[in-house]
């Protein structure tokens, strides 16, 4: 998918592995990197206008919005906070003409029959792969920024939203977008345009959103985030990393947990989960069974989550002697520095959706995902240091 999938998704702690290139200017930090990513995906979306406004055209006629490809992408761009509650994974059944297709390849896996022969709008984003070519297509610029590809297939995927939602208020169209399940208003906002069966809002018209606004504002917005964990969550980043090389030099058991939608496939099959034993812990959701794994004195287990601490998780690890890492929005005060647990803030809020629309009831384009993965992939890296 990408010339550095060598670099990033090789062997365990390759000797190159989460360091710099030498022929390249690239910082060290992920949280750095993915910043690039960001910045030169901000130059794409002059491009992306005609392409939105494509695609709005289509969806305004009556035409359905479907996502394929990279099953975390499908996961992380439909049910998805602050996205579009239409949006739909493609199955079996061919699209129809007026349909749009949100198509992120997969590495080694052929372009769907259902998509190559198409007549719908189909909008391809990351993947070089030459039977892509068909398609117009938005680069995640991992490659040039140095990390991921699948992390970085999300924000082409986030900005080309923003972008998608500007130009249907262009037409008079004001779609329905998802609010975080986490807050009080979520579920219910749900059952009320019954997951997304109806597409646009009848009692709320967003004035037109002029392009680039929505783009430029989610890039804005990410960016000033991983630069704040740079500044702020450095010291506990480079502990997190000391107490994970401790351990994996004294042969205990490395943990890396997560929940979310790009997750935990980016950590389970990526060069990460080489490293980490891989699972998905959905902190603050009871109806969810966490993982019933056994710690010992030594062993570090990772959480990367999403609004709540992990406190079972914190509960069993730190009373059988392991260490504990865990990101979430607010620290657990009964762990506090001392405990063999260590909090990481990333720096989003509550709602996760993070780009204000004039005139419309709820923010919209989620950070987390994003943000969440670059914090996974410098944890990996100093992990691998």
């Amino acid at each position: 998918m990408s010339v550095i999938v060598p670099l990033l998704l090789g062997a365990a702690c390759a000797a190159t592995a989460g360091q710099t290139p030498p022929e390249t200017d690239l910082p060290a930090s992920y949280l750095l990197r993915v910043e690039r990513a960001l910045e030169l995906c901000r130059s794409d979306i002059a491009a992306m206008t005609p392409l939105a406004d494509a695609a709005a055209a289509r969806l305004a006629g009556g035409g359905k919005l479907w996502v394929t490809g990279q099953p975390s992408m499908i996961s992380e761009l439909s049910g998805r906070a602050g996205g579009f509650m239409m949006i739909r994974p493609l199955r079996e059944d061919p699209p129809k003409p007026e349909d749009v297709v949100l198509y992120v390849p997969e590495a080694n896996v052929a372009v769907p029959s259902n998509v190559q022969g198409s007549q719908a709008l189909v909008i391809a984003f990351g993947g070089e792969d030459p039977a892509t070519d068909a398609f117009p297509r938005l680069s995640n610029h991992a490659n040039q920024a140095g990390i991921s590809p699948t992390l970085a297939n999300a924000i082409p995927g986030w900005v080309f939203t923003g972008e998608f939602f500007a130009a249907l208020t262009r037409l008079g169209k004001t779609p329905v977008m998802y609010e975080s399940i986490g807050l009080y208003g979520g579920a219910a906002r749900i059952r009320q345009f019954q997951n997304g069966e109806i597409a646009y809002h009848d009692d709320l018209a967003v004035a037109p959103i002029a392009p680039g606004v929505l783009g430029n504002r989610f890039v804005d917005a990410v960016a000033a985030m991983l630069r704040r964990i740079e500044a702020e969550d450095r010291p506990r980043l480079e502990q997190a990393g000391a107490w994970a090389r401790e351990a994996r030099g004294q042969g205990k058991q490395l943990f890396m947990y997560s929940m979310g939608h790009l997750f935990p496939a980016e950590i389970e099959k990526t060069a990460i989960g080489r490293v980490f034993q891989s699972a998905v812990w959905n902190a603050g959701f009871r109806r969810h069974t966490p993982p019933n794994h056994s710690y010992a004195p030594g062993d570090l287990a990772v959480h990367i989550g999403y609004q709540h601490p992990p406190t079972l998780l914190l509960q069993r690890a730190t009373s059988a002697g392991a260490r504990v890492v865990y990101a979430a929005l607010y620290a657990h005060r009964d762990y506090p520095p001392g405990t063999g647990a260590l909090w990481l803030d990333p720096m989003w809020d509550w709602t996760d959706a993070c780009v204000t629309v004039e005139g419309y009831d709820i923010p919209i384009l989620p950070g987390s995902g994003i943000v969440n993965g670059a914090m996974a992939w410098e944890i990996y890296r100093l992990t691998c240091q």
